[in-house]
């Protein structure tokens, strides 16, 4: 599959800007030509489907082809797909696509430290090895919350923890941990300074509503700035309101435009 991922780059619009080999590594090629690319990967009874063409026609041809091969699989119920273009979606819902959900950047580029009075029996810190199971029972707690999202596993939360410049932090309060936030560090060579992505944060929905994931992502930004981050990014659904009212709270501004549009078939 690593001959996959380069091939990528000869094509003008792709799913696959932002995968790597271990996203990918377990997927079935569809099609693999000079016109498009399509593979998919298969988890709980749905297909994944990675795409790459240079034309809305060849698109919808090799999605097409795509869905007819893996609809053959009779254990399969959904097709999965991703970056879907704006003007893609009324022919995606045509052939039975319905959105899933649409994730919008939001950008802070003024970083600075934030003062929040914390809880007395609330402590933020590093995540240990011994906890990455805990971590991915939190983010699963959290199924639907946001729409589309399922939580991570604990082999997703470990290989995030250990790769370099990323980082997990829990929220723990009477020796539980109630809630995760994972970031990472990039653009050191950047004229603009580095940045703080602010990849996910969850807290179990019993502790909602008492400022746990407030706290969470004001000491990662207070962590990052420490560290030499200027900016922050981070990405939420458009219908996730009680967490965008939270991250412009602390002084993230939404991007104009459509963001990154997810769609889902019933087989």
């Amino acid at each position: 599959m690593k001959d996959i991922i380069d091939k990528v780059k000869q094509f003008q619009y792709t799913s696959l800007e932002f995968s790597d080999y271990n996203d990918i590594s377990n997927s079935i090629i569809c099609i693999n030509n000079n016109e498009s690319l399509f593979i998919y990967s298969i988890e709980d009874k749905k297909a994944t489907i990675y795409w790459a063409t240079n034309s809305k026609e060849d698109f919808f041809d090799g999605l097409k082809k795509t869905i007819n091969l893996i609809s053959q699989n009779q254990i399969l119920k959904k097709a999965y797909i991703e970056f879907i273009p704006e003007y893609y979606i009324s022919e995606m819902e045509d052939q039975g696509f319905m959105i899933t959900n649409e994730w919008v950047d939001f950008w802070n580029n003024n970083l600075e430290i934030i003062c929040l009075e914390q809880q007395n029996s609330l402590i933020i810190r590093s995540i240990k090895n011994s906890e990455y199971q805990i971590a991915s029972e939190v983010t699963k707690s959290c199924k639907d919350y946001s729409r589309g999202y399922r939580g991570e596993t604990a082999e997703w939360i470990k290989e995030w923890n250990e790769s370099e410049k990323s980082y997990i932090f829990v929220a723990e309060m009477n020796n539980e941990i109630i809630g995760i936030c994972c970031i990472s560090l990039y653009g050191f060579e950047s004229e603009k300074g580095i940045n703080l992505w602010v990849r996910e944060v969850a807290v179990k929905p019993s502790y909602h509503s008492k400022k746990i994931g407030l706290s969470l992502v004001a000491f990662a930004i207070n962590w990052g700035n420490r560290n030499g981050a200027v900016r922050s990014f981070l990405a939420c659904d458009i219908e996730n309101i009680p967490a965008i009212k939270l991250y412009e709270g602390l002084g993230y501004k939404r991007k104009t435009g459509r963001g990154q549009i997810n769609m889902e078939k019933i087989l």
